[in-house]
């Protein structure tokens, strides 16, 4: 069984707790209420979504980097970058 079709039939608070405790942070991002993350975990890419808010996780999902890579570009300042 491959690692993506396991996490994937965890639950969205076991997603989201495996995510957090071993997985690495490459790009945040908010849109309104929401702080999106990307991490990588297990060879996986997996975007987080949490309502700021009210302190809930709205989603945990595995994604492409060539799907979301864009909506991130966005919020990199280039001068920031040495």
């Amino acid at each position: 069984m491959s690692i993506k079709k396991i996490f994937l039939e965890l639950s969205i608070e076991e997603q989201f707790l495996l995510t957090m405790d071993g997985g690495t942070t490459l790009l945040a991002r908010k849109e309104g209420d929401l702080s999106i993350v990307l991490f990588e975990f297990a060879e996986l890419y997996i975007e987080v979504k949490f309502d700021i808010k009210h302190s809930k996780i709205i989603s945990v999902d595995v994604v492409e980097l060539k799907d979301v890579e864009d909506d991130y570009l966005d919020d990199i300042q280039i001068e920031n970058l040495s």
